[in-house]
C-alpha cells in the first residue's frame, strides 16, 4: 500500500486493521483453534480501549474472509471458522463472480497445474480411489447411452483426480475451480464433446491405475488443448462464458 494510501485511512479503519490482524495472529499462534468462541464485543472494545464500532469493523472483515462464524441467539457469539472447501469454493467463485479473473484465466492456471496433479495422482492412488472413479465413469456413460450426456459430471471426474493425490489443500482448490467450470460449461454438450471427454476421463483411468505418471500427464495436456478448443468455439457462437 502507497505512502497516499495509508494517509487516506481513518482512524477507525487503522483500529479495525489492528484488531484483526492481532486476531489473526492469535489463531496462529495457537491461542484460538477452530471453534473456539471469541470475547464479546465489549470486552474487545475494553482491551483496545476503542468503540464497539472499531471492533465490529474488525469482525466483519474476519466474517467476509471466512475466518470466523457469527451465531445468534443465547449461545451466539464470534467463533474461529473450520476449515473447509466451501470457503475455497466461495473464494474462487467470487473472483470470477467479483474479482475480475476470466474463464480463460482459470483455464490457464488448471492447464498448469493439472498435468502435476495427474502425475502424482498415478503414484499415490489407492484401491479406494480407483473405485471412485470407476462408478463415476459407469455414470457418465449411462448418461450418453440415455441421450443426456452430463457435462457437470465430467467436469467432476477432475476432482477425483485430485483427491487421489491425498493432499488436503489441492482437492480443496480443485473442487473450487470444478464448481466454477460446472456452472461455466454446463450447456449440455453435443454427443461428440460428451464422447471425447469420456474417453479422455478413461485414459485418465487407465494411466492412474497402470501408475503409469508420465502418460497421465500428457493425456491431461492433451485434454485441455480439447478444452480451449471448446471455449474458443463458444466465443465464436457468441456465448458469455468470460
Amino acid at each position: 500500500m502507497s505512502s497516499s494510501s495509508r494517509a487516506k485511512l481513518s482512524p477507525k479503519k487503522k483500529i479495525a486493521d489492528r484488531i484483526k490482524n492481532d486476531l489473526k495472529q492469535a489463531v496462529l499462534d495457537g491461542v484460538y483453534k477452530s471453534g473456539d468462541k471469541l470475547s464479546p464485543e465489549v470486552e474487545i472494545a475494553r482491551q483496545y480501549r476503542v468503540s464497539k464500532v472499531s471492533v465490529r469493523e474488525a469482525l466483519h472483515e474476519l466474517e467476509s474472509e471466512g475466518l470466523i462464524v457469527k451465531k445468534r441467539g443465547i449461545f451466539g457469539g464470534s467463533f474461529i471458522a473450520e476449515p473447509g472447501v466451501e470457503k475455497m469454493v466461495n473464494v474462487v467463485t467470487n473472483a470470477f463472480l467479483f474479482g475480475g479473473v476470466t474463464v480463460t484465466d482459470l483455464a490457464e492456471f488448471r492447464q498448469i497445474l493439472e498435468p502435476g496433479l495427474a502425475r502424482l495422482a498415478a503414484a499415490r492412488r489407492t484401491e479406494n480411489d480407483l473405485v471412485a472413479m470407476e462408478e463415476y465413469i459407469a455414470a457418465i456413460h449411462h448418461s450418453i447411452e440415455k441421450g443426456e450426456p452430463n457435462q457437470t459430471k465430467a467436469i467432476g471426474f477432475h476432482k477425483l483426480i485430485a483427491d487421489a493425490c491425498h493432499n488436503r489443500f489441492i482437492s480443496s482448490l480443485m473442487a473450487a475451480l470444478v464448481h466454477v467450470f460446472q456452472q461455466v460449461l454446463d450447456k449440455e454438450p453435443d454427443m461428440e464433446t460428451a464422447r471425447k471427454d469420456i474417453r479422455f476421463n478413461e485414459l485418465f483411468y487407465e494411466h492412474i491405475k497402470a501408475r503409469d505418471g508420465e502418460k497421465a500427464e500428457l493425456v491431461m495436456k492433451k485434454h485441455f488443448d480439447a478444452l480451449e478448443q471448446i471455449i474458443r468455439q463458444r466465443r465464436k457462437n457468441g456465448e458469455t462464458i468470460s
